[in-house]
């Protein structure tokens, strides 16, 4: 009950103090709503990325058995199974980053050619009620999307393309953004930027910043290799959260799905963890398995 309260805390704590923040420091006037949208939504994406990454890092440093309790895979960590091939892998992943942000730019940069439509005055800055609607159409567009370009990276002919990512077999919170320029493109940026492209000018910039924040804390847990009671994903209902998509690195099997696991369910894509799952009586989404019944 206690890490149901934290995590209800430290969820809604998100949505109250960072909007505030914002509209603190919005400024009176923006010169270059070009500039101003690319550099802002590169800023916040560092930001994040390198928060949850260091609050990720200081838990994997420790190693304290309070934390490893939650661990989802009982192998070893990269580091403690081969420590020269965790330390080339580690700098490849910053590495590869660094280009992604590069790729992340162009793509604001060619978008913002096409006219940027988003709403930037501080007059209109969105209350709370406003942006929960735009965050979950925003949501369901980026899971579609995620799902399919994911799924389809999958087949023999696209899979040079994805196979970098599963060099990470057991999941770290950094191994979440590591893959091809191709893969991030496709699979990582247009399905989240396609919801606040569709919205346009009912879409406040601040709103944009936010939903940058919700998704890459959003992948970086699903990466994290860990199932805290206290992280809100594990108890939003069918949300594919860390344990999920471990099993989709671990086996290279199913589990398609960014946000939720309804493209899984439909299609069949996760039969195959959920199986595993109910064999071992472990996971939280047995409460809700497809396949329960079939087993009875």
């Amino acid at each position: 009950m206690l890490y149901f309260i934290i995590a209800i805390l430290t969820f809604t704590s998100y949505f109250i103090f960072v909007p505030e923040l914002f509209k603190y420091y919005w400024p009176e006037q923006i010169e270059s709503k070009y500039w101003f949208q690319i550099l802002s939504m590169q800023a916040m994406h560092i930001v994040v990325y390198v928060l949850v990454n260091g609050s990720y890092g200081i838990i994997y440093y420790l190693n304290h058995p309070f934390f490893e309790q939650f661990k989802v895979e009982k192998k070893p960590w990269p580091w403690h199974q081969n420590k020269q091939e965790w330390i080339k892998l580690r700098n490849e992943t910053f590495k590869n980053f660094s280009i992604n942000l590069i790729v992340g730019i162009l793509l604001a940069m060619a978008f913002g050619i096409t006219g940027v439509k988003y709403r930037f005055d501080r007059q209109s800055l969105p209350d709370l009620w406003e942006m929960i609607p735009q965050f979950l159409f925003c949501i369901l567009i980026e899971d579609i999307g995620f799902y399919w370009s994911h799924r389809l990276l999958h087949i023999p002919a696209l899979y040079k393309y994805h196979k970098q990512h599963h060099q990470y077999t057991i999941t770290i919170s950094i191994s979440a953004e590591y893959s091809t320029a191709l893969e991030y493109l496709l699979s990582n940026l247009l399905p989240f930027i396609i919801g606040p492209r569709l919205l346009n000018e009912r879409l406040h910039m601040m709103t944009l910043l936010i939903w940058i924040g919700i998704r890459v804390y959003k992948t970086l847990s699903a990466h994290s290799g860990y199932v805290f009671p206290w992280e809100i994903f594990q108890y939003i209902p069918f949300l594919a959260f860390s344990e999920f998509h471990s099993y989709h690195h671990s086996h290279n099997d199913g589990n398609y799905g960014s946000f939720f696991v309804f493209w899984d369910y439909l299609f069949g894509t996760s039969n195959n963890y959920y199986q595993n799952k109910l064999k071992d009586n472990y996971g939280i989404l047995n409460i809700y398995n497809p396949l329960k019944s079939k087993m009875k």
